[in-house]
């Protein structure tokens, strides 16, 4: 049985992944469809990827992933599917998969397949729906496509720091107002040393990593290094986002001791 997971902006109210879902058991009435998520803010790729990346290892192999972002049908637009470490990808050229892989997948190819809907006003339903199913039933990347070489690169934030100071920006709010940042702790490490510091989160000092949330008091900030290895910032049991106005793209600086 095929593990198909969908990702989408579509939102869970209205006809649109319903239809997708269609259009798939249609074409494979075995398959196993998992929803990772439909509420990726409208057009937001830095989200879905950041969510791709760090849930799709947990699947088997041999799953393929749907992501449907930013997928609005366009004389220029372009549909992908990705082969890499043992998963299929689908989904819109529009650069989202270059933020979810450290290194290029070597297997890109630009969805070829001939649709049964000429208009293509649907995109996940039309062709990322109908290249699952034909993954799904064994073809080859090549049956489907072809090997495509100039997709859509977009350049992740990355922190930038010194012997002193590293600034980093949040690339993700979760569904509790939690700021995750793009700082590994390997990094942290590497420039900290050891060494006491403070993080300034919109003039408010946080001065310690701690395991958990409750580690700290309600309504407290808390920082830590999450699950996905990145730095993550919350008031336990409150919303920072909310609270303090941080969003997607805001930086904090960490200053370390001389």
């Amino acid at each position: 049985m095929s593990v198909i997971t969908l990702t989408t902006d579509m939102g869970n109210s209205g006809f649109y992944v319903a239809s997708v879902k269609a259009a798939i058991v249609r074409g494979l009435p075995d398959a196993n469809i998992i929803d990772i998520t439909h509420s990726i803010r409208p057009f937001h790729v830095s989200s879905a990827a950041f969510i791709i990346r760090n849930v799709y290892k947990q699947f088997p192999e041999g799953t393929i992933h749907i992501v449907a972002v930013d997928a609005l049908n366009s004389p220029n637009s372009k549909v992908i599917a990705i082969k890499t470490e043992g998963h299929y990808f689908i989904g819109p050229d529009n650069g989202l998969f270059s933020l979810v892989f450290s290194n290029p997948p070597a297997e890109v190819y630009e969805i070829t397949i001939t649709q049964d809907n000429t208009s293509l006003a649907f995109t996940a339903k039309d062709i990322m729906a109908k290249t699952a199913v034909h993954i799904a039933k064994g073809s080859s990347m090549a049956d489907i496509g072809q090997e495509y070489k100039n997709h859509t690169q977009l350049t992740a934030w990355q922190p930038i720091y010194n012997d002193a100071t590293i600034r980093t920006s949040v690339v993700y709010v979760d569904e509790y107002g939690n700021c995750i940042f793009n700082l590994e702790k390997d990094l942290f490490d590497r420039v900290g040393r050891g060494r006491k510091f403070s993080v300034d989160v919109k003039r408010n000092p946080v001065e310690t990593i701690s395991n958990t949330y409750n580690d700290v008091s309600g309504g407290e900030l808390v920082a830590l290094f999450t699950g996905s290895g990145l730095l993550e910032i919350a008031i336990n049991r409150g919303n920072i986002s909310e609270l303090l106005g941080l969003k997607e793209g805001d930086s904090v600086l960490i200053t370390f001791e001389n």
